[in-house]
């Protein structure tokens, strides 16, 4: 008998991936794991600092190795990827490979909204609002938009409420099995 798959969801910054993940993962009584959090935690500092004090590159290098890390038991869990993991060379296949991947994907004013707030924690958003932040966000989308094409399912409707968060749940469960 085949394994139970892990649920990756992937998309781009304020989509919900950590949201809506704790959400599955309870309900599916899955752990819960967070690639921006182990970054964090291997690294010791926020996100924001490991940009400005070590760089994109070291952050992404331990992006990447936190991805083939959470993976790799058999014992599923629920995996919220940083906007940008699924985009790096190899990255999707594994995903892939070892889960079921589920794009979120808000309408990009959802996002605009969601992002406005937290441009100061977000490195690739700091110093932009208003105008700026929105054409940045359509161009950031734009460059991922093949990346994020890769994922099994795509779900674009709004996650905010229990019952849409069941019927999205239902709507893969056979999928996980």
């Amino acid at each position: 008998m085949m394994a139970e798959l892990h649920l990756s969801l992937i998309g781009f910054m304020g989509s919900g991936k950590t949201t809506v993940g704790q959400l599955m993962a309870q309900r599916l009584g899955r752990p819960f794991v967070d690639t921006d959090a182990m970054v964090e935690e291997k690294l010791g500092r926020p996100i924001a600092q490991i940009f400005s004090e070590l760089g994109e590159e070291v952050f992404r290098e331990a992006e990447q190795e936190a991805l083939s890390d959470a993976l790799r038991p058999d014992a599923p869990i629920v995996l919220s990827t940083g906007g940008g993991a699924p985009c790096a060379e190899g990255a999707m296949e594994w995903l892939r490979r070892r889960s079921l991947v589920v794009a979120l994907q808000p309408p990009v004013e959802v996002l605009v909204a969601r992002l406005s707030g937290t441009p100061q924690g977000r490195p690739l958003l700091q110093h932009k609002t208003g105008d700026a932040l929105a054409s940045h966000v359509q161009r950031l989308l734009l460059t991922r938009a093949a990346c994020y094409a890769g994922a099994h399912v795509t779900w674009r409707q709004d996650l905010s409420s229990e019952e849409a968060l069941d019927d999205a749940l239902a709507s893969i469960r056979w999928r996980l099995e």
